[in-house]
């Protein structure tokens, strides 16, 4: 084997290690600044995924629209952060069980099936962002915990639909509507953070 496919195969395999990783701390670190930061990192490599697929100046969209969507949901959490301390309703060790299960299953399936002749790598990709965010949006007490997940399931959805449909309609309404999931997001996290406030003033639990 040539050496410049030794040095594909390891850099493929770098950016599956990085999206697992990334997405691996979004659902089992509860700090949401280590979570927007994997977040943003997710973006990159989804991008670095979509390469293979697209053009460099259309894959680059996902980028993007990803730093824009984080900086929506950074500048919120500065304001919420202190009424969101806990950000999961369950523990670190459940939370790491489920996530070896997803990460388990999503490689059995990656691994021994083919669907519509993908690349067992943007399979896997596509799948676990889908997973782990439908398991950070199920496993969430808070808005903005619950926006990051919806912000994973849509990438991992964006890998799948770029490699099946290759339409750039497509591809940029999945990258607008990460603006629109982040604004929505903030909107919600400062509804909540009004309705804390006016419980706190009456002497209300939170």
């Amino acid at each position: 084997m040539p050496p410049f496919a030794d040095l594909e195969l390891v850099a493929q395999a770098a950016v599956l290690v990085g999206l697992v990783a990334g997405a691996s701390i979004i659902v089992l670190i509860a700090d949401w600044r280590v979570a927007l930061f994997a977040l943003t990192a997710q973006y990159l490599l989804a991008t670095v995924v979509l390469d293979a697929l697209l053009p460099f100046e259309t894959a680059i969209l996902r980028a993007i629209s990803g730093a824009l969507a984080v900086l929506v949901l950074y500048l919120t959490a500065r304001q919420t952060r202190a009424y969101h301390a806990n950000m999961f309703i369950i523990g670190f060790s459940f939370r790491l069980f489920a996530l070896a299960l997803v990460a388990a299953s999503i490689f059995g399936i990656a691994s021994s099936m083919t669907f519509l002749n993908l690349a067992p790598r943007v399979l896997f990709s596509g799948l676990f962002l889908i997973a782990t965010g439908i398991l950070v949006a199920i496993l969430s007490r808070n808005v903005l915990r619950l926006g990051v997940g919806i912000l994973l399931f849509n990438s991992g959805f964006c890998i799948l639909e770029t490699a099946t449909e290759s339409s750039l309609m497509l591809y940029g309404l999945l990258n607008i509507a990460d603006l629109l999931l982040a604004v929505v997001v903030a909107h919600l996290a400062k509804i909540s953070l009004d309705e804390g406030l006016e419980r706190h003033r009456r002497g209300e639990a939170p």
